[in-house]
């Protein structure tokens, strides 16, 4: 009988960063994984996932830090669901045309822009946002 061991390494489905002082930030092309959790005490999120590739389950964002806020991108067909806490610094989200953007949480001082229309059954980015000083902004990209 032979035995047979895989080479390849298992995905994490989770990115973790900590950070007392630091943001995170990825652009380009790069594996997305299913959930990305970062927490620091002074910086904020920033992932482009417009060139990266996505995993088939949809992307989960948590950012959690006292000054900083949470700046993701999405490409067509990417559904995601976002939460940040933060008590200085809000969420700005760049979705495509035809992307579905359902807000809710709590913003002590700041406002909720979100002037984009979805397609029915099209992709959908959750937001959850709660902070003391910080909105959320949604833009659509081109």
């Amino acid at each position: 009988m032979e035995i047979v061991k895989s080479t390849s390494t298992p995905v994490r489905r989770t990115e973790w960063s900590l950070a007392l002082l630091g943001g995170l930030k990825h652009r380009g092309e790069f594996e997305a994984r299913e959930r990305t959790v970062h927490v620091a005490a002074l910086g904020g999120a920033k992932l482009d996932h417009t060139e990266a590739a996505l995993p088939a389950a949809p992307t989960h964002l948590v950012k959690a830090a006292l000054v900083g806020g949470a700046e993701p991108a999405y490409p067509g067909g990417a559904s995601a669901e976002v939460d940040a806490f933060s008590v200085f610094g809000g969420v700005d989200l760049t979705v495509p045309v035809g992307t579905t953007v359902e807000v809710s949480g709590f913003s002590l001082l700041g406002g909720r822009s979100k002037g984009v229309t979805g397609e029915p059954g099209g992709p959908v980015v959750k937001v959850r946002s709660y902070s003391l000083v910080g909105g959320v902004k949604v833009r659509q990209s081109a």
